[in-house]
């Protein structure tokens, strides 16, 4: 690799490293190690500065002179698979770094090469070859003994990766142990207070909201909020993305002024057709709806949708979710038309984002057949009140709180149908499973047990 060089014309150090490599052509002959180091070095700062396609030959014919001199293979083999991942042809390149590791022993770089692998790999798909070389990464970096600080940084990065990885494959816990090494290792490299730090801090903290660990979630994203902020400012879109999340936090814990300042100080600053923007309105509205402020839930999630839509492809699960809520909103306003075609439009977005056995996609089947069950369409609300009791109960558990709530609506549809000991069958069931999770005193148990007392 050459030394950094951020001049935007490179022309005079690209004209040094030529003359550098033409000096030990003359010395030293083209098939010399040096002279083959040379160029390898000339087509990293080339590839370094977009010129990968000039660095590809360049670094093929040394690979070309150098076949004879297999001890200084290495640095052209990685080179060739930076430049080929950089043209965009990354089975190309994951060729080359394994031919690398061949050659390359045991050392920290070959550890960073794995890295390369290990990103390669899960991008195609391949969860288990990218686990193996994460691990080995790991494994070699343990084994190297005194880092470099790009080793250190590479060794904190693989922590990451690995979080990544297992959080994908839904295994929470193991992501979070892997979040947390991150966590220390880019302390120990830059310190408690570092953007760094407090990103891999935050993804720990998600971690921990999944397996229900609220309390210390929230803990480790105020910190990270506070760090981010004092590094950027208040307007910076990863103070935003913060800020959002610990929202989503507080809502979560009840503590609903809490979440909705934080949602309201995602949104300062942010540009009007920002994605993030759009995720923050989406955060607000829903709040605002649950608070019963149907008006100002409906500006925000208006307006949440129109931004969400006008996004790139990639961001259908989030469109949906903003569609979800909005219908939610617009429902509980009695504007059931709006509703229905809200509910409909994220049923089908979450169906293809998701998979049809999805538990958001049952959350919208009930939302929709509530807004059919309002309207009076008891026929074509009850299939779907159905199928979503079907996905709940194979997907989360007989005995779940979405269960109890889906029940409880099924119970209501029943009876107005005048099937009153099917009605009373769906009510027990949600009465067993809600004062379980909820309690006795809940509002919601509550209006159960009168709703039994009617059909008794």
């Amino acid at each position: 690799m050459p030394p950094l060089c951020p001049a935007a014309d490179i022309a005079p150090f690209e004209s040094l490293y030529r003359e550098a490599h033409e000096r030990r052509l003359r010395a030293q002959g083209p098939r010399h190690p040096v002279t083959i180091a040379s160029l390898a070095r000339l087509a990293a700062l080339l590839r370094t500065h977009g010129r990968a396609s000039e660095a590809e030959s360049i670094l093929r014919e040394a690979l070309e002179l150098g076949r004879e001199a297999r001890g200084h293979d290495g640095a052209t083999l990685f080179e060739l698979g930076e430049t080929l991942s950089a043209l965009g042809r990354d089975a190309e390149a994951e060729s080359f770094y394994q031919r690398f590791l061949e050659v390359a022993g045991q050392g920290a770089q070959a550890a960073k090469v794995l890295l390369r692998l290990a990103v390669l790999r899960e991008a195609r798909g391949d969860a288990g070859g990218a686990l193996n070389a994460y691990t080995e990464a790991l494994r070699r970096f343990s084994d190297a003994g005194r880092l470099t600080a790009s080793q250190r940084e590479a060794r904190a990065a693989a922590w990451n990766g690995l979080g990544l990885l297992c959080e994908a494959q839904g295994d929470f816990s193991d992501a979070a142990a892997m979040y947390r090494q991150s966590a220390d290792a880019h302390a120990e490299i830059f310190g408690e207070q570092h953007p760094a730090t407090a990103a891999a801090k935050a993804n720990w903290a998600d971690m921990l909201a999944l397996e229900g660990n609220l309390a210390e979630a929230v803990s480790l994203l105020e910190g990270a909020v506070e760090t981010v902020q004092a590094a950027f400012d208040r307007r910076h879109e990863d103070t935003a993305r913060l800020r959002n999340r610990l929202g989503e936090l507080y809502e979560v814990l009840g503590r609903w002024p809490e979440a909705e300042a934080q949602y309201v100080a995602a949104l300062s600053g942010l540009e009007a057709a920002s994605a993030l923007r759009g995720l923050a309105l989406a955060d607000l509205g829903r709040l605002e709806g649950l608070q019963g402020d149907l008006a100002a839930a409906d500006r925000a999630l208006a307006e949440a949708v129109a931004i969400l839509e006008a996004q790139p492809a990639g961001m259908e699960a989030e469109l949906a979710e903003a569609l979800h809520s909005q219908g939610s909103v617009l429902r509980d306003a009695g504007r059931l038309a709006e509703a229905e075609r809200a509910l409909r439009r994220a049923l089908e977005l979450r169906e293809r984002a998701l998979g049809a056995s999805h538990a958001e996609v049952a959350q919208t089947m009930v939302g929709l057949a509530g807004a059919l069950h309002l309207r009076g369409e008891i026929e074509a609300a009850d299939p779907l009140y159905r199928q979503a009791l079907a996905i709940q109960e194979r997907g989360l558990g007989a005995n779940h709180p979405e269960v109890g709530e889906t029940l409880y609506n099924l119970g209501h549809l029943e009876l107005a149908r005048g099937d009153r000991e099917a009605a009373k069958g769906s009510f027990e069931r949600a009465d067993a499973i809600l004062s379980k999770a909820y309690g006795a005193g809940d509002p919601f148990v509550e209006s159960i047990r009168e709703a039994l007392k009617s059909l008794r």
